[in-house]
């Protein structure tokens, strides 16, 4: 493969990974934010306990327990969605990770590529120039000015 082509096929990869990462990133981001909404219905629980999990009255007694009992199986679902989303953040950040160790790789080859391509094309342009002198110089040899 020609380097010119090389070079594009790299730029199109680089683009899919960086696309890739930006999409890993917003999938995390999501995760985060429902972290942080089952965290906050989590801390509401624990205030409500601190509140409302004492008997004020005799008539109340009977419903203390069944509050407490809907308070912890909300507690339990909620800390089983909290780990479920703990093991999908994992799964992301290792594509995350994978993803971007490959898009560094891509960056340094694609970079490597250009450098090349730019030496080359230096070379190509002092070839032209040093031809272009010699000419001159033979033409000045002959006195053809």
């Amino acid at each position: 493969m020609d380097r010119a082509r090389r070079i594009e096929s790299l730029q199109v990869l680089q683009r899919v990974k960086e696309h890739e990462l930006d999409t890993h990133a917003a999938a995390m981001g999501q995760i985060r934010a429902h972290q942080a909404q089952i965290q906050s219905e989590l801390d509401q629980l624990d205030e409500k306990i601190r509140n409302e999990a004492h008997i004020e009255t005799p008539e109340s007694a009977p419903f203390l327990a069944g509050f407490l009992k809907a308070i912890e199986t909300r507690r339990a679902f909620l800390q089983q969605e909290m780990d479920r989303l703990d093991q999908e953040a994992a799964k992301i950040e290792g594509q995350l990770f994978e993803t971007y160790t490959e898009a560094r790789s891509n960056e340094a080859v694609l970079d490597k590529n250009l450098f090349e391509k730019r030496r080359e094309e230096d070379m190509a342009e002092t070839a032209s120039l040093e031809e272009v002198a010699r000419n001159r110089y033979l033409r000045q040899m002959r006195g053809e000015t």
